[in-house]
């Protein structure tokens, strides 16, 4: 009997259902309500107590109750427990207030009461400023640092996400003479640093004289903190500007006292500001930073137009500070309701901070933006959220070589041209010392062999984190609140088996995890891959596996991928990672840095921790490991057959598996698609047919790492079968040479506008579209391959899978001028077509 095929005038495609990635699905943040169970209990037992009248009057405590009704009749009427409660809290905050309570008791004076006792000075010039700031601070300089840890929130954070730019251009020697650059370290301490190796760029030179202006920097705790991530020695001078006396103060005795000759304090309008002429003319500013400091600015035009004009090319702006969106921004992660933007506006304003968004949209207009991350600072848990943010910026025009540079470099070699000129030999000097520094663009003449080449790179100094992102719409932003997939569930193995891949094909692939993007780099190399998917989150993995390709060791690089965690990621992504991320990846990595396992997040990790729970409840962790760490494939189906199949394949989890909602939500599968698969049998057939032939047919401990890493929640470091990307070997070949990397373009949209916007007509060679032309209707598949046809070169392919064994879309294949051809079909006497083996089909269409 030949397959059903679906009539499809009756199924909407996934676009047209409105499909989000939403709920269950986020990598952390806050707690749901019934999560503080505890808390609830202790706060019940607490009520009990105040509320009770049970202290015994012979007891001590009984007595002294007795004792102070006789001085206040009203506590006659209070609960026993409330009075203990109420003497033991007078004790408490007397005692704090006389010890560790002292700064805030000076902290609350200063900033809630003292400021209405006196009038403040109103002029907006440069004295009556310093005088209104001298007024506040005078009182309260001594304990300034220690008042302010918890509510300047962002400071760290900034300065070692500016610290990790400057990395790239400027040298930097650590206390144990390590220098950036040097391979083989690991991060054990990332917030004491070794550094991360030298990413394959252009750097600007070693020799000239740097020095990092900190605006504002009040106590001078900024420039302390900075020796962590950017050790102070580097600098050959650093000044800290403050227009306020007594904070200078205080600044100047920390510096005496850690003995840091080469930091200058300068009591000044840091508008006004100039390089000392005893300091030199040939002094570069690299660092420009202001930690809560723009807000208290009154006019700010002067200070930011005055930092334009002396940071250097190559140089990067810093700010930390409070913030209030607009009514309407463009940007959704940054973007805060009405009740937060008035409160706040309001509650700052009475003690001179402005929070108008004014400030920070003049920032970046002047500058490029480099990296971005909102925030809010929990100062009170759970009711006062507070909004910051960290911005990291640049100049704007300063540009620098592409990293297309390598790219054409390599391609002069392989292409063996007799006729190489002299331009062209310093290229591949150039390219072959990737790691070593060079010098600027302006340097260089570009060879029309390198111009001819699409770039990937930003070609901004500090454009690096755009080395593989291309711009997108930000709207997307808000559809999308994770990723489907932590890893890509295609085998790349049977891809490369049919795709005859070679170094001069364009690809067009789906981003999915990335896992095959990368695995395409690996094993062949072609000159240009274009990485779609319209989930920013789905972008962002793979944005996350490059920049730790470029910028962990190995060790550190298997932890994250292989084993699923490492230690303070959130540290390593400032102080590693974030150079080589485009600023909405960044903010989306740092605000889900929360994850105990990347393995089992996104959409798919609900899959797996379903599962988990299942192993877990019924006491099958032994059995499982057991079936992993088979030495046979044989002894693998043994027990799988008798002990884990029975509760796997129960009524129940097929039942859940069976739901629309868990199929989307968890396994990325849309009603479209499950139709599909519902036509060729039911769910249990489905499950069966997909499990059975993987345990019996391939090892998972060696082979299998699509089963093996949900059922152990990491990689088999000893695996011969693993993704190319995580095994040393490809990790090598992918550092040694850059321009595998560099091929790779990531576009954020629907595959059409890429198609049309993003492509040549007749570019591509290899096209793959995964599976999801199942979730399309009729209409969205036509127009679709259509488009496809048309950026194709002849004799081009197409590759596709599907849950059907014939699919529906197959005619249109041939309507538009393909050829098709049937690769894999899992039927009766092949149920075992890939490692994954949850399709039910696998086709190839070439272009006629």
């Amino acid at each position: 009997m030949p397959p059903k095929v679906t009539p499809r005038t009756k199924i909407a495609g996934a676009h047209q259902q409105n499909l989000h990635v939403k709920a269950g699905s986020r990598l952390s943040g806050s707690k749901p309500l019934l999560a503080h169970k505890r808390l609830y209990v202790v706060l019940a037992l607490a009520g009990v107590l105040l509320a009770s009248d049970w202290l015994p009057a012979t007891s001590y405590l009984g007595s002294l109750k007795a004792e102070l009704v006789k001085h206040s009749a009203v506590i006659a009427n209070l609960p026993s427990g409330f009075v203990l409660v109420l003497l033991a809290a007078i004790g408490a905050l007397g005692y704090v207030a006389a010890t560790t309570g002292r700064p805030y008791l000076v902290f609350a004076w200063n900033c809630f009461i003292k400021p209405f006792l006196k009038p403040k000075a109103a002029g907006i010039d440069s004295e009556e400023h310093q005088k209104r700031l001298e007024q506040f601070y005078e009182g309260q300089a001594d304990v300034y640092d220690i008042t302010r840890r918890r509510l300047l929130r962002g400071r760290s954070t900034m300065l070692k996400l500016c610290a990790a730019q400057l990395r790239q251009y400027y040298p930097c020697h650590f206390a144990n003479d390590f220098q950036v650059g040097k391979s083989g370290e690991t991060v054990n301490d990332p917030a004491g640093l070794p550094s991360p190796p030298l990413s394959p760029s252009f750097l600007a030179g070693v020799d000239k004289r740097f020095a990092w202006i900190d605006i504002g920097g009040g106590t001078g705790e900024n420039i302390e903190r900075m020796n962590a991530f950017f050790p102070i020695r580097n600098f050959d001078k650093v000044y800290l500007v403050d227009i306020t006396p007594s904070l200078c103060e205080v600044a100047r005795k920390r510096f005496e006292r850690l003995g840091w000759t080469n930091v200058t304090v300068l009591c000044m309008d840091a508008s006004k500001f100039e390089i000392p002429k005893e300091d030199g003319q040939d002094l570069e500013i690299a660092l420009i930073t202001m930690s809560y400091s723009l807000t208290m600015i009154e006019t700010y035009y002067p200070i930011v137009d005055r930092i334009a004009e002396v940071l250097a090319p190559s140089g990067i702006l810093g700010i930390a500070d409070f913030y209030v969106s607009a009514k309407r921004s463009a940007d959704p992660t940054r973007q805060l309701g009405w009740f937060m933007r008035w409160f706040w506006a309001i509650w700052f304003d009475q003690d001179n901070v402005y929070l108008s968004p004014g400030r920070r949209e003049y920032l970046e207009h002047k500058f490029k933006t480099v990296k971005a991350l909102n925030g809010l600072n929990q100062f009170i848990k759970p009711f006062v959220k507070i909004p910051y943010y960290v911005w990291v910026g640049a100049q704007k025009d300063a540009t620098m070589p592409t990293f297309a540079l390598e790219a054409a470099a390599e391609d002069i070699r392989n292409h063996d041209d007799p006729e190489v000129s002299d331009d062209d030999e310093e290229l591949k000097d150039a390219s072959a010392s990737a790691t070593k520094p060079a010098q600027p663009a302006a340097a260089k003449k570009v060879p029309a062999s390198v111009t001819a080449l699409a770039t990937v790179s930003a070609d901004h100094v500090h454009g690096q984190g755009f080395r593989w992102r291309q711009p997108f719409d930000p709207k997307l932003i808000d559809k999308f609140s994770t990723y489907i997939y932590a890893f890509t569930w295609e085998d790349p193995r049977v891809d490369l088996e049919f795709l005859d891949l070679k170094p001069s094909d364009h690809m067009f692939v789906i981003s999915s995890g990335g896992c095959n993007v990368l695995e395409y780099a690996i094993k062949v190399g072609p000159e240009r891959i274009h990485s779609v998917d319209l989930n920013p989150c789905q972008n962002h993995m793979l944005e996350l596996k490059l920049a730790a390709l470029s910028s962990l060791a190995y060790p550190d690089y298997w932890r994250l991928f292989g084993d699923g965690f490492i230690p303070n990621f959130s540290t390593v992504l400032d102080t590693h990672l974030s150079p080589h991320l485009s600023p909405f990846a960044y903010h989306f990595w740092k605000q889900t840095a929360g994850f105990n396992s990347l393995l089992k997040t996104g959409c798919s990790g609900l899959a797996i921790r379903v599962f988990q729970f299942v192993i877990r409840v019924r006491g099958l962790r032994p059995v499982v490991e057991r079936m992993c760490s088979a030495n046979t494939i044989e002894e693998q189906n043994r027990i799988w057959l008798e002990e884990l199949r029975p509760h796997f394949l129960s009524k129940w989890l097929i039942r859940i598996l069976n739901n629309d909602r868990f199929l989307w939500g968890a396994l990325g599968v849309p009603p479209a698609q499950m139709q599909m698969l519902l036509e060729e049998g039911s769910a249990y057939e489905y499950c069966v047919n997909t499990l059975d032939p993987i345990v019996a047919s391939t090892h998972l401990r060696d082979d299998n790492y699509f089963y093996y890493m949900p059922l152990m929640m990491k990689y088999n470091p000893n695996a011969k079968g693993n993704p190319a990307y995580l095994t040393e070997e490809g990790y090598n070949l992918l550092r040694a040479e850059p321009h595998r990397l560099d091929a790779i373009k990531i576009h954020t949209d629907y595959i059409n506008n890429v198609l049309n916007e993003q492509v040549a007509d007749g570019e591509l060679t290899k096209v793959i579209l995964m599976d999801h032309l199942d979730w399309f209707s009729h209409e969205d598949a036509k127009t679709e391959i259509m488009t496809v046809h048309k950026k194709m070169a002849k004799g081009g392919y197409v590759f596709w899978r599907s849950a059907g064994k014939l699919p529906w879309y197959n005619e249109i294949f041939t309507e538009c001028g393909f050829e098709v051809e049937k690769l894999q079909v899992r039927e009766a006497g092949n149920m075992y077509i890939d490692r994954v083996n949850m399709y039910a089909s696998f086709y190839r269409a070439r272009k006629l």
